[in-house]
């Protein structure tokens, strides 16, 4: 009972923050992937699956799974991303909370995410040093808006080639805000509890006491990732 009431709670909240996208029931999503039968992948917080929106556009659907840190993590993505826009952050359309269902609908990204194309030896995947160069430059784009152009400053906190995600062009977009964090322009730090991916994670998070600048450290490994086609950390 407590916990149905504090999933009435957050879904009146969110009908009351300012700029939210669509919101969609539980069955038109359910209708719009075909009941969730085509499975594009799958990763700690939840699933993602290709839909068609009723006007016949093409997007990706992320099933998070109903824990509360899953709740945490979907409540700090719509939040944070649903109210800004940039062609370097991967656009979220709309969202579903109804009773314990917690979903995200996502424009859709064909190529994926770039660590296929960095990581994988196939020849056929290969990126040349022009595409590499762009992605580059597109994920500093996004960086860039998120720490200096947004009202408060957005530090995402888990840079890796698993949450940059292709559109059909290689154009590359920074994806998953679920572990982000608002920091207010005045604030030069902020203390929090240490999130992120091993390999990636900036030293400053030993003291927990972060500034933005992780993200920037995050992004360099990703930058030797892509310049040199290997992972920079091995869990085998």
């Amino acid at each position: 009972m407590l916990l149905e009431n504090v999933d009435e709670a957050e879904e009146n909240y969110l009908d009351h923050v300012p700029g939210m996208p669509t919101r969609y029931s539980y069955d038109d999503l359910q209708a719009m992937t075909e009941n969730f039968s085509k499975e594009l992948g799958a990763g700690g917080f939840g699933t993602v699956f290709e839909g068609t929106l009723f006007d016949g556009t093409k997007v990706a659907v992320k099933r998070l799974d109903g824990l509360r840190q899953i709740k945490k993590s979907f409540l700090v993505e719509v939040e944070t991303i649903g109210s800004i826009h940039h062609f370097n952050l991967v656009r979220l359309i709309g969202f579903c909370a109804e009773k314990s269902h917690r979903l995200l609908v996502y424009e859709y990204m064909s190529n994926g995410s770039l660590d296929r194309w960095v990581f994988d030896k196939n020849p056929e995947t290969l990126l040349d040093w022009q595409h590499r160069k762009k992605i580059i430059l597109d994920i500093a784009r996004g960086l860039t808006y998120l720490h200096e152009d947004c009202r408060q400053k957005i530090v995402h906190l888990d840079i890796k080639p698993q949450n940059i995600l292709l559109d059909e062009t290689f154009n590359a977009k920074v994806s998953d805000f679920g572990l982000s964090k608002l920091v207010d322009r005045n604030q030069s730090q902020v203390v929090t509890t240490m999130r992120g991916t091993p390999g990636y994670m900036a030293l400053e998070w030993l003291s927990s006491v972060i500034i933005e600048k992780v993200d920037v450290y995050s992004f360099g490994i990703v930058l030797l990732e892509i310049l040199c086609g290997k992972r920079n950390f091995d869990r085998s």
